[in-house]
């Protein structure tokens, strides 16, 4: 008989054909391999996918609300918080009362984090890279196209 540690890291040729077919799967293995990437490359500067995530955010907007952010990233509110005093803890965000509504927390990125951003950015984008390093540039610009079509059909 053999046993599941003979052989750890089994092949792709290994999964059955009816989940290699399955888009499920395929975004879940996709999603696993960049994610890692991108984790491993921001690991080196103390910060995480999601840190990563919110402050682009905030420097594409200047500013916005904590509930925004968890609502625009479908990530749970109290991680949020955790997530934004991260942030702070980096120097890269500050939080303030909204003036109009007092129980508001508006969240803006600082001169510091939009420079660590466009740094960021530049390990993601090359961790990225490396992840699908065997597809071609044509593969990838349909997968980008393809992901950003499923993704405007949230809207709807």
């Amino acid at each position: 008989m053999i046993s599941v540690y003979d052989n750890p890291m089994p092949s792709t040729n290994e999964i059955p054909t009816a989940l290699l077919e399955s888009p499920s799967f395929q975004l879940e293995r996709l999603r696993r391999r960049t994610r890692d990437e991108a984790e491993q490359a921001l690991n080196t500067q103390e910060t995480s996918l999601r840190e990563y995530w919110v402050l682009t955010c905030l420097v594409d907007r200047d500013a916005a609300s904590q509930s925004y952010l968890s609502e625009l990233l479908a990530i749970d509110a109290s991680d949020m918080v955790r997530l934004i005093d991260a942030l702070e803890a980096h120097g890269w965000a500050a939080r303030e009362r909204d003036p109009k509504d007092r129980r508001r927390q508006i969240v803006t990125s600082t001169k510091k984090g939009r420079s660590a951003q466009a740094k960021l950015v530049a390990l993601v984008t090359e961790a990225e890279d490396r992840a699908l390093d065997e597809s071609t540039s044509k593969q990838l610009k349909h997968l980008r196209k393809l992901a950003a079509s499923i993704i405007a059909t949230e809207e709807d």
